[in-house]
Formats: C-alpha cells, structure tokens, sequence
C-alpha cells in the first residue's frame, strides 16, 4: 500500500513519507479545526484562524511522526532495521525489516510509540498555560495538540492488533505462555473484535447522531480488521517458511509441453487433463519457455488450432526467475509485487522446477489444520 509514498527526507537513517491519502485526512483535519477556531473565537479574523489551523494540523502530523519514530529508534536499538515511515488516511505506520524475536523486544518497541505521544502531549500543555497569558491563539493550539496527543496515546493502547496495545498484549501472552504463535493468536482476535466494536458503534453514531463522524469509526473499524487479518496471515507465513528457501518447496516435477504442440491441443491434452493452467515449452529437449492459460487470450479461440504453443509463450530470457537458494519470503514478494501465478526456480542457469501460489497456499493451509 505504501510503496507510492511521497518521499519527505530521512532521520536516523529512516525515509519519511506521505501517501497520497494522507492529503484527505489533513484537508479534513484543517477544515475541522478551522471551523472549531472560528466558533470558539469569533473575534478572530479568518486568516488568524485559517493559519492557525494550517500550522496546528502539520504540528499534530509531525507528532504523529515522533511517534512512529519512538517505535522505531527503540527497534532499531533492538536489532530490527526500519525501513521508512509513511503518514496515511489513518495515522502512521512504521515499516520494518522482520519481526521482534523475542517478547521483551516486541513489548518495548509497542510501548514506546505511545509513551512518547504522552511525552508530547505534556510538553504541549505546559506550553499552552506558559502562552496563556501572552499569546492566545498559541496557547489554543498547544491546548488541543495537548488533548490530541493525549488521546492518540489512549486510542493506541487499545487491546487490539495491530495497535500498540495490540502488541504490547501479544507480547504479554507470548511472554507468559512462551509461544509466540499463542500471543499473535489472541493479539488477532483481540484486534478483530476492537474492529468489530469500532464498526457497530460508527454505525450507530451515524444513524443516531453524527454521519460523517460515524463513517470516520466505521473506516478504523475496517482498516483495523483487514490489518489485523492480514498481520495474522503474515506472521504464519513467516513463521512456516522463515527457514525455507526455493528449493525446499518448489514442484521438480514440472509439467512440459512442446514447442510445435497448438494452442487447442495443449489445452485439451495437457491443461484439462493434468488440470494445471502452466507448463514449460521444451525444444528439442531444451527448455526454450513457458506458457499459461492467459497467454492464449491474446490469441482468437478460433485460431487456436493452427497457433503452436512458442508463439504466445513467454521466452525464457524475458522470465522472472529465482535461484535454489532464495528465501521464500523474497518468492512471495516476487509473486505479489509482479502479479505472477508462478516462477521458475533456476540453478547453474537451468530451470530445476517452480513455485506457484497453489503449493505455498496448500502447505500454509496444511500447517493451520495441523494447529501449527
């Protein structure tokens, strides 16, 4: 989701970015305060109150940034590198390298992040009653960054992955029960159920009271659920394949179709029959290419009796491959971030075999219904 991030600079070493859905959340946030200022303060000229609100939104973000950064420099210090930080529609996120390996670790890295919006926020309102008696507008500002950060703290330290103290709450289980996959287990279905609670209660402060409020509850209910979900599914998968490597998981028996086979004949004989949609295309006994069922669409179905297989193939030079020993979670960035069914594996520049999302979801699935 965060890969078009708008790239802002780098500290400690960390890129800071903004995703383009972040421009929505500070036009709202800017309006919001704007018109909060010019009701409280009708005595303020417009411009007063627009600037303010503009500076007061960017301050509000930027610690929204010393957040994540808490979370990241202790992580850092930890042993996890970090990758970036990029403010979206919903707040921050913190992207990092691997997961903490140890409960300790993933309990101080959780905490940090909202200790410092608690950090914040005292330093906010001390500035706001310093400024109170020399300069109001100031002081106004500190006064809602103050209860802001405040809250942000609060909000994050809900039981419910992947909040903080959804994190701070598996790290708690795992160092209780010492198993890791026990913590994530009760930090994700914690985490849906905070959702599920968010969603109803959006729904019924937009019928009851507030539309645009409860839409608001209703959009971090769901972004909470698919997070929660997804961070589940990937921490299996880490967990089942994080001392895999191609090799270990790939099919050697990999179906083969000739070069001078046609379009109709190969579906018929080889993909309806073996019922798999992907095959190499071999050429006096070399492996020239391969060829999938969405290859063919580019062809009409009425020439496909007289198209040999070769002329829609993806020619073996042009193919994303990957060697023996690669890490499977870098073949699952592959498969994900080209959009691929499959790749082949190589070694010594011979095609040995090949992944495909079918084995790596069967063998996940295996895992889970074995309790894994």
């Amino acid at each position: 989701m965060f890969e078009n991030a708008i790239r802002l600079g780098t500290v400690a070493g960390i890129r800071i970015g903004v995703h383009y859905t972040w421009f929505a959340i500070f036009l709202l946030l800017t309006t919001t305060l704007y018109g909060s200022f010019t009701h409280q303060h009708p005595d303020w000229d417009k411009f007063t109150a627009l600037l303010t609100a503009i500076v007061t939104a960017l301050i509000f973000f930027a610690s929204i940034v010393l957040h994540e950064l808490g979370h990241s420099i202790v992580a850092i210090r930890r042993g996890i590198s970090v990758r970036s930080i990029t403010l979206f529609i919903f707040g921050g996120v913190a992207q990092t390298e691997k997961e903490a390996e140890s409960a300790q670790t993933e309990f101080m890295v959780a905490i940090a992040g909202p200790l410092v919006s608690i950090a914040l926020a005292g330093l906010f309102y001390l500035l706001s009653v310093w400024l109170a008696p020399i300069n109001e507008i100031a002081a106004e500002a500190f006064d809602w960054l103050a209860t802001i950060n405040f809250m942000v703290a609060i909000f994050n330290m809900a039981p419910g992955f992947p909040l903080d103290g959804g994190r701070v709450f598996r790290a708690l289980v795992w160092g209780i029960s010492g198993d890791a996959s026990k913590g994530m287990r009760w930090a994700v279905f914690s985490g849906k159920a905070v959702a599920y609670l968010l969603i109803g209660l959006g729904a019924m402060i937009a019928l009851q009271a507030n539309l645009i409020s409860g839409i608001w509850f209703i959009g971090i209910g769901w972004f909470l659920l698919i997070s929660a979900q997804a961070s589940g599914q990937s921490f299996t998968i880490n967990r089942v394949f994080s001392q895999s490597v191609a090799r270990d998981v790939m099919v050697r028996d990999v179906p083969v179709v000739d070069s001078g086979t046609s379009i109709a004949d190969w579906v018929e004989d080889y993909v309806f029959s073996k019922g798999t949609r992907a095959f190499l295309v071999a050429e006096q006994d070399d492996i020239i290419g391969l060829i999938t069922l969405s290859d063919c669409s580019r062809i009409p179905r009425e020439q496909w009796a007289e198209t040999a297989v070769k002329m829609v193939m993806t020619p073996v030079g042009q193919l994303r491959t990957v060697k023996v020993d690669t890490d499977i979670n870098t073949v699952l960035q592959l498969l994900a971030a080209q959009s691929l069914n499959q790749v082949p594996v190589v070694e010594d520049s011979a095609i040995v075999g090949w992944i495909d999302r079918e084995r790596l979801i069967k063998i996940l699935r295996l895992h889970t219904e074995a309790g894994e």
